[in-house]
Parts: structure tokens; C-alpha cells; sequence
């Protein structure tokens, strides 16, 4: 991006918090009326805001969205630029959905997200923690990879750290193995889970530890949800293969039955009915209903629980890693690294739009050295 159109950025609100310190918000720019993402964090967390722009910058692809250029603003902030996504994240759409997605728009958000991995994968980069939340809607209804704070690239290296939310943790992750594409396809599987159900898998447990050690050191794998067709459900079992070497690869995916069949236009974008082709505002007066943060500060504890009441309709009483911190658990912060090799142990979060009131958003693990529950 332009500096001189960065300087005529105007904030209009926010979009998500992280408990790193990250805030995520929306902009226009009064020049031009264009609306971006801007993902700004404080000089402690700019090195990982760094690192996620140098992933971004040399990526290309209509499942990825785009990083617009960054800039540091007055007083330290680092602010990344990037396209805004109008149609919120794959858990917001779930959540409006009465809980989960209808299985035409499962294919055809899947067969988006395979087509991004397997192009990440295919430059030798792998995501690192895909999940709903890390998944978003263009404007032109298809779902892209967004939050690449844990992008690594493929390279042998015992001292990366390895990093990720622990319910889509494959299991040679949680072992602390390795993190190679296979493990974004067993997360990929652990996705589709989500969407079908409406929460991540293993939340049937109640302590995170419990589950990466059932995740790493038992044969069990995720529950499929019961609903989903036959091809579904062979599809899950491929990606969720414990033996990584047994898990197709991304673009062998694309060819799988279930993708194959997803409903899709003459030029191959998704044609579900059940989608919408999001429309973004493009100035501030198609934006009006965004509403400034300006005089939003009376309402926010208002929003907030309305906000966290939705959410919680959706749920049982069990415990949900991806959008809350149980009580008793213990938070530490730091950062991601896509391809420095310097060991690092650190809890980073996501950044879920439109749920401006979550301060603390999907836990991501990282363990450093030995697994605590090596046998």
C-alpha cells in the first residue's frame, strides 16, 4: 500500500482483540472510500506481525487473503494491511447457521480451503493452524487462510518450535515430532468437524493436556459427526490417518469424491445457493451500519454480553479451547515464527472477526522441548 494512502486511514471500528495486545479493526480510506483490515499491535508483538507479512507478501492466491503493506504509526504501533473479508469467519457463519453448516456449503468451503493448502504446500510453506476461526469470507463468497502468525516453512530443522490450537493438533504435532503438510490436512479434517458440528473436536474433554495426550499417545482419533454422507465421512478418515505418511496430500484431495461433487459455477467458484456473494462497502456511507468506534465505548458491555450470549447458545456447558480460557488455566504470551529457527515456547492467539468483546480468543499451545507426556 501507498504511504501516502496509509496516512489517510481512518479507523471505523474494531473487528477483534487478541490477549497478545493485537487488535484488529476495520478502515477506510477517505480518499478513496476502500475498506481494509488493518491487524495493528503494540512494539512487543510487532516482530510476529512482521513475520506474518514476509509469509504474506510473496503469496498469491484467491484462498489467501491478500496483505496490503504495513506501516509503523505514531508511538511504535505495527499496523499489517489486509483485505477486508466481508463475510466474517467460517465459525461466525456457523454460528449463524443455527450451529453448524449445511453440507453443500461444507464441500464447497472445503474445497477452498484444500485448494489454499495445497498451494502453501506446494511452496513450501505450511499453515500451521488451521481452524474456522482462522478461515474467512471474501467477498466473492469463497473462503481463504487468513492469520499466518504460525506459518512455517518446510525445511529439516529440529530447533523450529511447533506451534498450534491443541484440538487440531495432529497427533505427531502433539508429540512434538514434526509439522509438515500433513499435519495441516489432519487440521483440515478437524475443520471440516467443526463446521459440521459447530465446535472443535476432543472438547468432549475436559482438560486440554488429557486430550493431547489422547491426541498423541493413543490410537483414538476424532468423532465424525454422524450426519455426514458416506463420502464425508471416507474423506475425514483418509486426512485423519495417525501415520502422516498415510494422509493424502492436499492436492490429492481436491480429486477425493466429496470435493469433486461440491457445486461450483462454469469457472469453478462456488455456486452453493445456501452462500452469499458478500457485497463490501466501499466509503463510509455504505458503511454507516459498521458504526464508529468514536461512540461505541457506552455500548460496549452491552455488545459484548449479547455477543458472548450468542455464542454461548450454541454450545454445551463443555469446555470450548478455541474461544474461551477455562478458569484455572494459566495464559502466557509470545509469538509465532514462520521460519526463524530460534526455539520459542508461546501462547499466541487468533483473531475472530466481528467479536470485538473476546480479549482472549483461541488458545494455541506450543511446547518446547520434550512432550510432557512422553512415555
Amino acid at each position: 500500500m501507498d504511504a501516502s494512502v496509509a496516512k489517510q486511514l481512518r479507523r471505523v471500528r474494531t473487528l477483534g482483540r487478541g490477549a497478545s495486545g493485537a487488535v484488529v479493526w476495520l478502515a477506510s480510506d477517505d480518499a478513496s472510500g476502500c475498506l481494509l483490515t488493518v491487524k495493528a499491535a503494540g512494539a512487543g508483538g510487532a516482530a510476529q506481525l512482521q513475520r506474518e507479512e514476509r509469509v504474506l507478501e510473496d503469496l498469491c492466491s484467491p484462498h489467501i487473503v491478500p496483505c496490503l503493506g504495513s506501516r509503523t504509526a505514531a508511538g511504535g504501533e505495527y499496523q499489517l494491511f489486509l483485505e477486508f473479508a466481508p463475510g466474517g469467519s467460517l465459525a461466525d457463519r456457523a454460528a449463524q447457521s443455527g450451529g453448524r453448516l449445511a453440507q453443500p456449503a461444507i464441500q464447497a468451503y472445503t474445497r477452498d480451503i484444500t485448494r489454499g493448502l495445497a498451494y502453501l504446500h506446494g511452496r513450501s510453506l505450511v499453515h500451521g493452524d488451521v481452524k474456522a476461526r482462522n478461515v474467512v469470507i471474501g467477498g466473492d463468497g469463497r473462503a481463504r487462510l487468513t492469520d499466518f502468525g504460525c506459518a512455517r516453512s518446510v525445511q529439516p530443522s529440529p530447533s523450529r518450535p511447533i506451534g498450534g490450537t491443541p484440538a487440531f493438533m495432529a497427533p505427531e504435532v502433539a508429540r512434538w515430532e514434526e509439522q509438515e503438510p500433513a499435519a495441516d490436512v489432519w487440521a483440515l479434517a478437524c475443520t471440516v468437524i467443526e463446521m459440521a458440528t459447530g465446535r472443535a473436536p476432543w472438547t468432549d474433554v475436559g482438560d486440554v493436556f488429557a486430550a493431547v495426550h489422547k491426541i498423541g499417545y493413543t490410537d483414538e482419533v476424532p468423532e465424525l459427526p454422524a450426519w455426514l454422507p458416506a463420502q464425508a465421512k471416507d474423506f475425514l478418515r483418509q486426512c485423519l490417518a495417525r501415520d502422516p505418511r498415510n494422509r493424502p496430500t492436499a492436492s490429492q484431495l481436491l480429486e477425493h469424491p466429496f470435493l469433486a461433487s461440491a457445486l461450483c459455477d462454469g469457472n469453478g467458484n462456488n455456486a452453493d445457493p445456501t452462500k452469499h456473494d458478500w457485497t463490501s462497502p466501499n466509503s463510509t456511507l455504505n458503511a454507516a451500519f459498521w458504526e464508529s468506534d468514536e461512540d461505541e465505548d457506552e455500548e460496549t458491555s452491552e455488545r459484548a454480553f449479547e455477543r458472548i450470549s450468542s455464542l454461548a447458545s450454541h454450545c454445551t456447558d463443555l469446555p470450548d479451547w478455541d474461544l474461551e480460557l477455562e478458569e484455572g488455566w494459566i495464559q502466557a504470551r509470545g509469538d509465532c515464527s514462520r521460519v526463524s529457527e530460534a526455539p520459542a515456547a508461546m501462547l499466541t492467539t487468533s483473531f475472530a472477526l466481528g467479536c470485538e468483546a473476546l480479549d482472549a480468543a483461541a488458545a494455541v499451545v506450543v511446547v518446547e522441548g520434550r512432550s510432557a507426556f512422553a512415555t
